[in-house]
């Protein structure tokens, strides 16, 4: 066929032309639609990790798993995977979102139902809510059962399964280091007098303070020294450990 100016090349891998059909299928898709981010974290001897499961209309499904090289709590685990899904949707350009993970105590965080008492898991809440505030319209934290979150947990644990008649894309990826630093802060404490120190002073020394009456006495009777803490006895309850207002 040279004769007639016929030049003939071989086909490009297919696998790119895959990638290039899920990019222009995704770039059709209005972002406006609401989206959903399926979430989970895991952690184990073995390791930790975090599936990210992105699903939009016409079928958009973006998967990804994340191996983490450090230690880390399961609930640390689910905030790391909320914290790479929200931006992995933020390339997309998505404005709606609803977020699902099976970690009830992640959903009473974030939906200010729940008080956080781990610093660490403080400073993920913040990181969180500064992505939400910065990047999406609106963003819905829902929790639902394991077994509505499947996917998720599959690639939380570093596996991978094939969904039939999706446009779907599987992105790896490996954080060396967790998204917050820990911070030592030496905290002094006042040894200034306060309310519990003449009741102190009376138990360990014996002592009453200066012009004190038998009321006063009475009421110190029912306090008592553990160590070097206060407590007072309760009516039918416990030992009731007595704080300063700093400690409280």
């Amino acid at each position: 066929m040279s004769e007639f100016n016929i030049r003939y090349e071989p086909h490009g891998p297919i696998k790119a032309q895959c990638l290039l059909n899920f990019v222009n299928d995704l770039q059709q898709t209005p972002t406006e639609d609401p989206w959903t981010l399926h979430v989970d974290g895991s952690s184990n001897p073995k390791g930790a990790g975090a599936g990210i499961v992105l699903e939009g209309p016409n079928d958009i499904l973006i998967e990804k798993s994340l191996h983490f090289a450090f230690k880390t709590s399961n609930n640390r685990a689910e905030y790391k995977a909320i914290l790479v899904g929200l931006p992995l949707a933020r390339e997309v350009g998505v404005k709606s979102l609803t977020c699902k993970t099976d970690s009830k105590l992640i959903v009473g965080h974030l939906n200010d139902e729940f008080q956080i008492k781990d610093p660490t898991l403080l400073q993920y809440y913040h990181l969180v809510r500064a992505v939400i505030q910065s990047a999406f319209d609106q963003v819905r934290i829902e929790h639902i059962p394991r077994t509505d979150n499947i996917r998720a947990d599959i690639l939380s644990k570093l596996a991978s399964t094939k969904l039939k008649s999706r446009h779907r894309s599987l992105l790896q990826q490996t954080l060396s280091t967790p998204s917050i630093t820990n911070t030592c802060h030496n905290l002094t404490h006042s040894q200034a007098d306060n309310w519990t120190t003449p009741y102190i002073r009376y138990l360990q020394t014996g002592n009453p303070p200066p012009d004190t009456d038998k009321t006063w006495l009475a009421k110190a009777a029912r306090y008592t020294m553990i160590g070097d803490d206060l407590y007072k006895h309760g009516y039918g309850q416990p030992l009731i450990k007595c704080v300063t207002v700093e400690q409280a």
